[in-house]
């Protein structure tokens, strides 16, 4: 792996050096103390080296611990389930998803091979759809497999999809909305008409049928809940 060649290599030093070029002077390197808890004091007989012990050898084992976490093969398996969105289905087979099956086999009825039907026939009924309406987005492919009733393995397998995300992405920029939506202008905004705005900032990628926004605010009376 790239990253476990710049821990044992050379590197280090190349970095160093470089860094001290742009410093413009020698790196200062912190007093080492014999009891020092409040900051690494990893013993070292040079500048070069207490900066590789103390730091660029634990950032590159931390990389390559979140590395080895994300990509390991619970989560190579559980990423594959994707597959089963209704944009990709129709490009993909059975065998590009078989080994979330068979990991998560124990949760769906009827095997593997029920399975294999299931897939086969909810892959010709998105074939026949036009592009433009086969979903991209899990819980809208959730929604579709649970309406449809007869689809409950896919239905299964995309519910632990969306409890098990790949990454915590969709849920900081949430958060990172707020400060969008909750400022001191808006600080009386209740908890309805917050919810609705913060659904709306978050999934602005979804498409608005605006002739029925117009319709509802032309037949209700002007008193009306933004949700």
């Amino acid at each position: 792996m790239l990253q476990k060649h710049f821990r044992d290599g050379e590197m280090f030093d190349e970095i160093f050096k470089n860094a001290a070029d742009l410093l413009g002077e020698e790196i200062p390197m912190p007093r080492i103390t014999a009891r020092q808890t409040h900051r690494s004091n990893v013993p070292s007989d040079s500048r070069a080296s207490y900066y590789k012990r103390a730091v660029f050898v634990p950032f590159v084992d931390t990389c390559l611990s979140q590395l080895r976490e994300r990509f390991g093969s619970h989560s190579a398996r559980a990423n594959k389930i994707s597959l089963l969105l209704p944009s990709a289905c129709v490009y993909c087979s059975f065998g590009d998803v078989r080994d979330s099956v068979e990991f998560y086999v124990k949760f769906l009825p009827g095997g593997v091979d029920a399975v294999k039907a299931e897939f086969l026939r909810w892959q010709s009924h998105w074939s026949r759809q036009e592009e433009t309406a086969r979903p991209r987005q899990l819980l809208i492919a959730f929604r579709e497999a649970t309406t449809l009733g007869t689809y409950p393995c896919t239905s299964i397998l995309l519910r632990i999809f969306i409890t098990l995300p790949v990454t915590n992405a969709t849920g900081e920029r949430s958060f990172s909305a707020l400060k969008y939506l909750k400022n001191y202008l808006q600080s009386t905004m209740g908890q309805i008409r917050l919810n609705g705005l913060a659904h709306m900032y978050v999934n602005r990628d979804l498409r608005f049928k605006y002739d029925d926004v117009i319709h509802e605010f032309a037949v209700k009376s002007r008193r009306l809940s933004f949700v």
